[in-house]
């Protein structure tokens, strides 16, 4: 017995991990067990409550995928209210939104992407070249709430951007400075897409290393900068948030349409903006346009590769569409608990409090995790395509830098969790005919997050060596 205990809980590779000066106030939370047998490899601080980061991800995916097949797909409605009179069309263009977040993200800077180039080609089909009313976008499928609880500093990037009822390009967009000598204020000379709603107050310095801050909040008009960025440079990029993407979804369409030649009398409006001036949004009398997101399962491989928080925060409202027909973050995350609970997991173990990880209220446990992995290995509506959407280590996405010199024998793939004081990886490590759930979660560490990530690996070829 005393051999198995030793062969199951080697001393030597935990400690040596913690053993620096820079680790001595940090909290690694290891959790490794074979997902057949169930049999504990290796455990250390498994009960520790600790911030998860984009570990997250692995129970939206969960959640999503036990809600919807992996062909689902969203759709957005483009069509008009009103009369179309000959080529004149007495009422409004109206955009039914349906959260996807994949509506033109892949366009390039100042290009019209897929999206609006075929909203724009429908309406010409139609014959109509003038349009008396509004471009409305109708974003109401996502209640209005804006972002989860994500620290201030982080909501004006690209990677704290709300999720919408109709969200567009990435909710990014990219900020163009021109700095000279050190200590001067950079210059504004453009953004990638026409931000005409926006007003900025630049307090920014040219300085050493980029060290900036943009604050701005969704549906705000007003964008703070503030801090440095590296002196003499041409041209130096902030990718931001777009603050109001169901808004700027609408200027875009309204500028496409005009470059086309079709005369539009009225505003780019959202149905935010109609409610709050007493009017009602319109209804789609004529549809003219359907568009397809991207399948659940080419969301989730691209939510898990690049860990991309949008993909996240709109999948989590999908699951509260699976009970709901409007989306909010609260029923979302009910649904989510409800799902965890029915395969088996603990939910007392764990505080979640949005989809991507970005919130530092989100605590779970290795354990918990660990056991999300066993489960959902064994689950019948997971299984093979649950571990198939996970990257690679030293291959893929987030975490191709992880054993990218040394790789482990066999295959290890996880998803990776960072933020300032935290990193952490799980996922699956298959070998030898075994698959073994693998959990590494690390808080307050004060060393750089590479050296960290070096640690990890010592820490996990000790261990399977010894096995």
């Amino acid at each position: 017995m005393l051999v198995a205990m030793l062969r199951a809980y080697p001393a030597g590779p935990y400690e040596q991990l913690m053993e620096d000066d820079d680790m001595s106030r940090a909290s690694i939370g290891v959790h490794i067990v074979d997902v057949d047998s169930r049999e504990v490899v290796f455990s250390r601080n498994t009960h520790k409550a600790l911030i998860p980061a984009s570990l997250v991800k692995l129970f939206t995916a969960t959640a999503a995928m036990k809600c919807y097949d992996d062909t689902t797909r969203w759709y957005t409605q483009v069509g008009y209210s009103g009369v179309l009179s000959d080529t004149i069309l007495c009422g409004d263009i109206v955009v039914v939104g349906s959260i996807d977040p994949t509506l033109d993200a892949d366009a390039e800077d100042n290009a019209v992407g897929g999206f609006v180039k075929n909203v724009v080609d429908a309406i010409s089909q139609a014959g109509i070249k003038h349009i008396t009313g509004n471009i409305v976008v109708d974003a109401s499928i996502c209640a209005i709430e804006g972002w989860g609880e994500w620290m201030c500093e982080d909501i004006g990037f690209y990677y704290g951007a709300a999720c919408f009822g109709a969200n567009y390009r990435g909710n990014e967009y990219r900020l163009y400075l021109q700095t000279d000598s050190v200590g001067s204020h950079p210059s504004i000379i453009g953004t990638s897409i026409e931000m005409p709603s926006l007003q900025y107050h630049n307090h920014l310095i040219a300085g050493a290393k980029d060290m900036s801050q943009v604050y701005t909040i969704p549906y705000a008009t007003d964008c703070m900068l503030m801090g440095s960025i590296p002196a003499n440079r041409e041209r130096f990029a902030l990718r931001c948030a777009i603050p109001d993407a169901p808004l700027f979804l609408a200027y875009g369409l309204c500028r496409a349409l005009q470059s086309a030649g079709i005369v539009v009398d009225g505003e780019a409006v959202t149905d935010r903006m109609l409610k709050e001036s007493g009017k009602t949004t319109p209804a789609i009398d004529t549809t003219l346009y359907t568009h397809a997101s991207a399948t659940l399962s080419a969301m989730l491989t691209t939510m898990m590769h690049k860990s991309n928080n949008l993909y996240a925060e709109s999948l989590l409202r999908y699951v509260a569409l699976s009970e709901d027909s409007i989306a909010t973050l609260s029923r979302a995350l009910s649904v989510e608990r409800n799902i965890l609970g029915t395969m088996g997991l603990d939910t007392t173990a764990v505080k979640l409090t949005d989809g991507c990880g970005l919130s530092r209220k989100n605590i779970v446990t290795p354990h918990f995790v660990a056991s999300l992995l066993v489960a959902a290995y064994h689950d019948a509506d997971m299984g093979q395509r649950w571990v198939s959407i996970l990257p690679q280590a030293g291959k893929d996405g987030t975490v191709r830098s992880f054993f990218a010199r040394q790789p482990l024998p066999g295959t290890l793939r996880v998803k990776s969790g960072s933020m300032g004081g935290v990193l952490c990886y799980a996922g699956y490590y298959e070998y030898n005919g075994k698959t073994y759930a693998v959990v590494l979660m690390g808080n307050n560490h004060t060393c750089k997050s590479s050296v960290l990530r070096n640690r990890y690996e010592q820490l996990l070829r000790g261990i399977f060596t010894s096995l």
